[in-house]
């Protein structure tokens, strides 16, 4: 049997075994993954995998239930069960609706965690609403173990025992679990998600990584574990060699696997190469036109590239599509931002959080349009929220830094700042703003080292080097030779600001350009350079009119002279 005829046997036992459990989520990718698989010229039988045979007609009835969103009463059906299949289905219906309770009993869109966080913090919200989670929660948990201690490991039941350990923030314990459950069953899809959000940092997902493939090398080779290491790859914004082999040796066996098209587009977005990521996502929509997911992030791309138009169509499409998906409401909120009505679009990411109370995207981009409004605070909340959800997203831990940068309160920016560069190291942006904190506390060798290193991002030639034209952003080499000013170091003052005025020729005259030209006609003029000082000081006609008059004077003086 060839390996793609055994993918398409294993992948469509696991749509169904899925199916029948209500995860509906991990089913939906299993299928579009058998769907995306190459064709196999040998013939396939069509059989169905039926789980929990002891309890069959009491779990067929307890389904329906679940599909009808009665999830008490699908419990409820199935309290006498036997096997392991129909305990996960009637434990997994008492989660999802003491989760659905505790959302209603709090604003709507608050989560576990920070109910938790309240409590500690000595909120006055309701601290019965913890108590009430932290008793049935353990029930599962208790109930979980007590099938473990008299039969063997049930993947879905460690699946479940996984999200409850991530709800309590205990990604140690919720990793073990997760991680037994995908190698007894590994094409939950869903589970390889919940594994992922244990892991905080790209180092320990990369020594989680090699002790699979020391410990269970067999394992290490499994097609799902491929796709793992490739959406790791991804979420920690790594754009290397090893994702791109990675992404095409899957793409042999899944040509037409939408997720795929997927992450290479995510990758193009992160790394900030918009006309290249818009093109991928077009392709997706022309061969996926009803999809939905990720469409926001689309949006957020066409936000950036200041494409009105494009991003007016898409807010209309996807109202026709779906108007109540909540990546629906955060494109028709970016519309709304991007015509400047923040107020507006703050009501449409409030109603994507109560379609998805996890939608990441929405507290992040909320905390934008606090920042927009001057609500520092609400921003913060926000931001806290996203960070609580995905402490990977860089772009909520750069909007608290700026958040607090707002208030003066500089060392909570920095903070803040430093872990949005951990997670995105290679993004001038970060370092910019790291070098600024460090120049507002008045700390000039770390604010240099920081406008260093931004400058050796912005440029592909090191900073130091003897090429006549660097084509880098004039902002960052004026900071450096302010900075160096104040140092007193005189040599990397004027180097730096004759490299700022040679920007002029990509960047055209800007506020910081003209700064250094007067700095560099004052300095050649002191230095009895007459011709150069006048040639510079003439064509200084760009700034206040202080500067300009200065400039005039500086070249009377090298005229006389």
């Amino acid at each position: 049997m060839s390996q793609k005829h055994q993918l398409k046997v294993e992948l469509y036992k696991a749509a169904g075994i899925l199916d029948d459990l209500c995860l509906y989520n991990s089913a939906k990718w299993v299928t579009e993954a058998l769907q995306g698989l190459a064709e196999s010229e040998e013939s396939f039988e069509f059989t169905s995998e039926v789980t929990a045979k002891e309890d069959r007609f009491s779990y067929m009835l307890a389904k329906n239930y679940f599909n009808c969103k009665e999830f008490e009463r699908a419990a409820h059906t199935l309290r006498n069960c036997v096997s392991g299949d129909a305990l996960f289905l009637r434990l997994y219906a008492m989660y999802l609706s003491i989760d659905k309770k505790a959302t209603e009993d709090t604003d709507g869109t608050i989560n576990y965690s920070h109910v938790q966080s309240m409590l500690k913090e000595g909120s006055t919200e309701r601290p019965e609403t913890v108590e009430e989670l932290n008793s049935s929660l353990g029930k599962i948990m208790g109930d979980i173990d007590s099938y473990h201690e008299k039969n063997d490991e049930n993947a879905h039941l460690q699946f479940l025992a996984g999200i409850i350990y991530n709800k309590k923030k205990k990604h140690s314990m919720a990793q073990q679990r997760l991680f037994g459950s995908v190698k007894l069953f590994p094409y939950n899809w869903s589970c390889w998600q919940e594994l992922i959000a244990t892991i905080p940092t790209f180092e320990e997902a990369q020594v989680f990584i090699q002790q699979v493939r020391k410990k269970e090398p067999a394992f290490a080779g499994h097609i799902m574990f491929q796709f793992f290491e490739v959406v790791i790859l991804q979420e920690f914004y790594q754009q290397s060699e090893a994702f791109t082999d990675k992404v095409s040796s899957l793409v042999e066996l899944f040509p037409e696997f939408i997720f795929l098209k997927i992450q290479n587009f995510l990758v193009a977005y992160h790394g900030l190469d918009y006309f290249q990521a818009e093109q991928m996502f077009d392709e997706i929509i022309a061969k996926d036109p009803l999809r939905l997911d990720d469409l926001d992030t689309y949006s957020n791309m066409l936000y950036v590239m200041e494409k009105k138009s494009k991003l007016s169509y898409l807010a209309h499409y996807a109202s026709q599509v779906d108007n109540y998906r909540s990546e629906t409401c955060c494109i028709v909120a970016n519309y709304h931002s991007m015509k400047g009505e923040h107020e507006k679009a703050i009501m449409y990411y409030k109603r994507a959080l109560l379609l998805n109370k996890n939608c990441l995207s929405a507290w992040t981009l909320m905390g934008h349009e606090f920042v927009e409004l001057k609500n520092s605070h609400a921003a913060i909340e926000s931001y806290r929220r996203a960070v609580d959800i995905n402490p990977k997203d860089f772009r909520a831990w750069y909007g608290l830094g700026q958040a607090y940068e707002v208030l003066d309160m500089h060392l909570y920016a920095l903070y803040y700042y430093q872990r949005a560069t951990n997670l995105q190291p290679m993004d001038k942006r970060m370092w910019q703003a790291i070098g600024n904190c460090y120049e507002k506390i008045e700390k000039w060798e770390e604010a240099i080292r920081s406008f260093e290193k931004a400058l050796a991002i912005d440029s592909l030639n090191e900073v130091d080097s003897e090429e006549p034209h660097v084509s880098i952003e004039p902002h960052i080499c004026y900071k450096l030779a302010n900075i160096s000013e104040k140092l007193g170091r005189s040599k990397e003052t004027y180097r730096f600001m004759k490299l700022c005025l040679e920007q002029e020729f990509d960047w055209g005259v800007s506020d910081e350009t003209s700064k250094a030209r007067l700095w560099l006609a004052r300095h050649a003029l002191q230095n009895q350079r007459y011709n150069e000082a006048y040639d510079l000081a003439k064509e200084f006609n760009f700034n206040n009119a202080h500067d300009v008059e200065e400039a005039r004077a500086i070249a009377r003086e090298a005229r006389v002279e």
